[in-house]
Protein backbone atom coordinates (compact mmCIF):
# COMPACT_ATOMS: atom_id res chain seq x y z
CA UNK A 1 0.00 0.00 0.00
CA UNK A 2 2.85 2.39 0.90
CA UNK A 3 4.64 1.56 -2.39
CA UNK A 4 1.52 2.41 -4.37
CA UNK A 5 1.17 5.73 -2.50
CA UNK A 6 4.80 6.64 -3.16
CA UNK A 7 4.44 5.80 -6.85
CA UNK A 8 1.34 8.04 -7.23
CA UNK A 9 3.07 10.83 -5.31
CA UNK A 10 6.10 10.60 -7.58
CA UNK A 11 3.95 10.87 -10.70
CA UNK A 12 2.13 13.92 -9.33
CA UNK A 13 5.39 15.64 -8.42
CA UNK A 14 6.81 14.97 -11.89
CA UNK A 15 3.68 16.44 -13.48
CA UNK A 16 3.85 19.56 -11.33
CA UNK A 17 7.51 20.07 -12.18
CA UNK A 18 6.91 19.77 -15.94
CA UNK A 19 3.68 21.80 -16.16
CA UNK A 20 5.18 25.31 -15.64
CA UNK A 21 7.68 24.62 -18.43
CA UNK A 22 4.92 23.66 -20.83
CA UNK A 23 2.80 26.66 -19.88
CA UNK A 24 5.73 29.06 -20.22
CA UNK A 25 6.64 27.68 -23.64
CA UNK A 26 3.07 27.98 -24.86
CA UNK A 27 2.68 31.59 -23.63
CA UNK A 28 5.99 32.50 -25.30
CA UNK A 29 4.81 31.25 -28.70
CA UNK A 30 1.24 32.48 -28.43
CA UNK A 31 0.62 35.77 -26.56
CA UNK A 32 -2.52 35.62 -24.45
CA UNK A 33 -5.07 38.29 -23.55
CA UNK A 34 -3.52 40.37 -20.78
CA UNK A 35 -0.02 39.37 -21.87
CA UNK A 36 0.70 41.81 -24.66
CA UNK A 37 -2.63 42.26 -26.35
CA UNK A 38 -6.40 42.08 -25.88
CA UNK A 39 -9.09 40.68 -28.15
CA UNK A 40 -11.68 43.10 -29.52
CA UNK A 41 -15.33 42.46 -28.71
CA UNK A 42 -16.07 41.92 -32.40
CA UNK A 43 -14.00 41.61 -35.57
CA UNK A 44 -13.59 44.84 -37.53
CA UNK A 45 -13.48 44.40 -41.34
CA UNK A 46 -10.25 45.04 -43.21
CA UNK A 47 -9.44 48.61 -44.16
CA UNK A 48 -7.89 47.62 -47.49
CA UNK A 49 -9.15 44.80 -49.69
CA UNK A 50 -6.16 42.87 -50.99
CA UNK A 51 -4.58 39.41 -50.96
CA UNK A 52 -2.54 40.00 -47.80
CA UNK A 53 -2.89 37.32 -45.14
CA UNK A 54 -2.71 39.84 -42.30
CA UNK A 55 -3.54 43.52 -41.83
CA UNK A 56 -1.74 45.65 -39.24
CA UNK A 57 -3.30 49.04 -38.44
CA UNK A 58 -1.43 51.72 -36.51
CA UNK A 59 -3.45 54.48 -34.83
CA UNK A 60 -1.51 57.64 -34.06
CA UNK A 61 -1.62 61.41 -33.55
CA UNK A 62 1.03 63.85 -34.79
CA UNK A 63 0.97 65.70 -31.49
CA UNK A 64 1.70 62.54 -29.48
CA UNK A 65 5.31 62.24 -28.28
CA UNK A 66 4.86 58.50 -27.75
CA UNK A 67 3.74 58.11 -31.38
CA UNK A 68 6.84 60.03 -32.45
CA UNK A 69 9.02 57.73 -30.31
CA UNK A 70 7.34 54.65 -31.79
CA UNK A 71 7.79 55.84 -35.38
CA UNK A 72 11.37 54.49 -35.84
CA UNK A 73 10.28 51.09 -34.52
CA UNK A 74 7.29 50.72 -36.83
CA UNK A 75 9.31 52.11 -39.75
CA UNK A 76 12.00 49.47 -39.20
CA UNK A 77 9.34 46.77 -38.89
CA UNK A 78 7.75 47.85 -42.20
CA UNK A 79 11.08 47.35 -43.96
CA UNK A 80 11.42 43.75 -42.78
CA UNK A 81 7.80 42.54 -42.56
CA UNK A 82 6.55 39.65 -44.69
CA UNK A 83 5.17 40.65 -48.07
CA UNK A 84 1.70 39.35 -47.28
CA UNK A 85 1.25 41.66 -44.28
CA UNK A 86 -0.63 44.84 -45.19
CA UNK A 87 0.18 47.94 -43.14
CA UNK A 88 -2.33 50.77 -42.73
CA UNK A 89 -2.17 53.98 -40.71
CA UNK A 90 -5.29 55.57 -39.23
CA UNK A 91 -5.02 59.01 -37.57
CA UNK A 92 -6.84 58.90 -34.25
CA UNK A 93 -9.51 61.54 -33.60
CA UNK A 94 -10.57 62.26 -30.02
CA UNK A 95 -11.24 65.99 -30.28
CA UNK A 96 -11.21 68.94 -32.70
CA UNK A 97 -7.45 69.48 -32.38
CA UNK A 98 -6.69 65.87 -33.30
CA UNK A 99 -9.09 66.16 -36.23
CA UNK A 100 -6.98 68.95 -37.74
CA UNK A 101 -4.00 66.61 -37.88
CA UNK A 102 -6.14 63.79 -39.28
CA UNK A 103 -7.32 66.10 -42.07
CA UNK A 104 -3.70 66.98 -42.82
CA UNK A 105 -2.83 63.28 -43.03
CA UNK A 106 -5.65 62.51 -45.47
CA UNK A 107 -5.01 65.68 -47.49
CA UNK A 108 -1.39 64.61 -47.97
CA UNK A 109 -2.56 61.13 -48.92
CA UNK A 110 -4.91 62.61 -51.52
CA UNK A 111 -2.03 64.66 -52.93
CA UNK A 112 0.27 61.61 -53.07
CA UNK A 113 2.62 63.43 -50.68
CA UNK A 114 1.95 61.32 -47.61
CA UNK A 115 5.37 59.84 -46.85
CA UNK A 116 7.09 63.20 -47.25
CA UNK A 117 4.44 65.13 -45.31
CA UNK A 118 4.12 62.48 -42.59
CA UNK A 119 7.78 62.80 -41.64
CA UNK A 120 7.70 66.59 -41.95
CA UNK A 121 4.80 67.00 -39.51
CA UNK A 122 6.30 64.66 -36.93
CA UNK A 123 9.68 66.39 -37.22
CA UNK A 124 8.22 69.89 -37.20
CA UNK A 125 6.26 69.31 -34.01
CA UNK A 126 8.65 67.15 -31.99
CA UNK A 127 12.12 68.08 -33.23
CA UNK A 128 11.63 71.69 -34.27
CA UNK A 129 9.07 72.62 -31.61
CA UNK A 130 6.62 74.15 -34.07
CA UNK A 131 2.99 74.70 -33.07
CA UNK A 132 1.43 72.98 -36.05
CA UNK A 133 -2.11 72.74 -34.74
CA UNK A 134 -4.31 74.24 -37.47
CA UNK A 135 -4.67 74.49 -41.23
CA UNK A 136 -2.80 77.79 -41.64
CA UNK A 137 0.27 76.79 -39.64
CA UNK A 138 0.51 73.38 -41.31
CA UNK A 139 -0.07 74.77 -44.81
CA UNK A 140 2.68 77.37 -44.42
CA UNK A 141 5.10 74.87 -42.90
CA UNK A 142 4.51 72.27 -45.63
CA UNK A 143 4.78 74.96 -48.33
CA UNK A 144 8.21 75.88 -46.97
CA UNK A 145 9.16 72.25 -47.55
CA UNK A 146 8.04 72.04 -51.19
CA UNK A 147 4.48 70.82 -50.73
CA UNK A 148 1.96 72.86 -52.74
CA UNK A 149 0.09 75.10 -50.28
CA UNK A 150 -2.96 75.81 -52.45
CA UNK A 151 -3.45 72.15 -53.26
CA UNK A 152 -3.01 71.18 -49.61
CA UNK A 153 -5.67 73.69 -48.52
CA UNK A 154 -8.04 72.47 -51.22
CA UNK A 155 -7.51 68.82 -50.29
CA UNK A 156 -7.84 69.59 -46.57
CA UNK A 157 -11.42 70.83 -47.10
CA UNK A 158 -12.42 68.27 -49.75
CA UNK A 159 -15.34 65.85 -49.62
CA UNK A 160 -12.92 62.93 -50.02
CA UNK A 161 -11.09 63.93 -46.85
CA UNK A 162 -14.36 64.53 -45.00
CA UNK A 163 -15.43 60.98 -45.86
CA UNK A 164 -12.17 59.57 -44.50
CA UNK A 165 -12.50 61.64 -41.33
CA UNK A 166 -15.94 60.19 -40.64
CA UNK A 167 -14.59 56.69 -41.21
CA UNK A 168 -11.65 57.30 -38.86
CA UNK A 169 -14.02 58.43 -36.09
CA UNK A 170 -16.04 55.25 -36.55
CA UNK A 171 -12.92 53.09 -36.39
CA UNK A 172 -11.84 54.59 -33.08
CA UNK A 173 -15.07 53.30 -31.57
CA UNK A 174 -14.85 49.91 -33.26
CA UNK A 175 -11.24 49.39 -32.27
CA UNK A 176 -12.04 50.40 -28.66
CA UNK A 177 -8.99 52.65 -28.60
CA UNK A 178 -8.55 55.14 -25.76
CA UNK A 179 -4.93 56.15 -26.37
CA UNK A 180 -2.17 56.11 -28.95
CA UNK A 181 -0.01 54.70 -30.37
CA UNK A 182 -2.15 51.59 -30.68
CA UNK A 183 -1.94 48.71 -33.12
CA UNK A 184 -4.76 46.51 -34.41
CA UNK A 185 -3.97 43.12 -35.95
CA UNK A 186 -6.44 41.52 -38.35
CA UNK A 187 -9.31 43.53 -36.89
CA UNK A 188 -9.26 41.13 -33.93
CA UNK A 189 -6.47 42.11 -31.54
CA UNK A 190 -5.40 45.38 -29.98
CA UNK A 191 -1.97 46.07 -28.54
CA UNK A 192 0.08 49.04 -27.38
CA UNK A 193 3.39 49.78 -25.69
CA UNK A 194 1.72 49.77 -22.27
CA UNK A 195 0.05 46.40 -22.91
CA UNK A 196 3.17 44.86 -24.47
CA UNK A 197 5.70 46.40 -22.07
CA UNK A 198 7.58 48.70 -24.44
CA UNK A 199 8.07 49.54 -28.11
CA UNK A 200 10.33 46.58 -28.91
CA UNK A 201 7.92 44.25 -27.13
CA UNK A 202 5.04 45.79 -29.08
CA UNK A 203 6.77 44.94 -32.34
CA UNK A 204 7.32 41.45 -30.93
CA UNK A 205 3.59 41.03 -30.31
CA UNK A 206 2.86 42.14 -33.88
CA UNK A 207 5.32 39.54 -35.15
CA UNK A 208 3.81 36.82 -32.94
CA UNK A 209 0.28 37.49 -34.14
CA UNK A 210 1.32 37.55 -37.79
CA UNK A 211 3.76 34.64 -37.50
CA UNK A 212 1.81 32.37 -39.85
CA UNK A 213 2.51 34.61 -42.84
CA UNK A 214 4.03 32.94 -45.85
CA UNK A 215 7.50 33.99 -46.88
Amino acid sequence: MMDKFLKITGILLAFLMLSPVAIAADSHNHPQDGQGYVSLDSVVPRQVENDARHEVVELFWYGCSHCFDFEPHIKKWKQTKAKDISFVRVPAIFNARWEQHARAYYALELMDKLEQGHELLFSGIHEQGRGLHDLDSMARFLAANDIDEAKFRESFASFAVETKINRAKQLIRQYQVTGVPAVIIDGKYKTSASEAGGYEQLVGVINELTANSSE
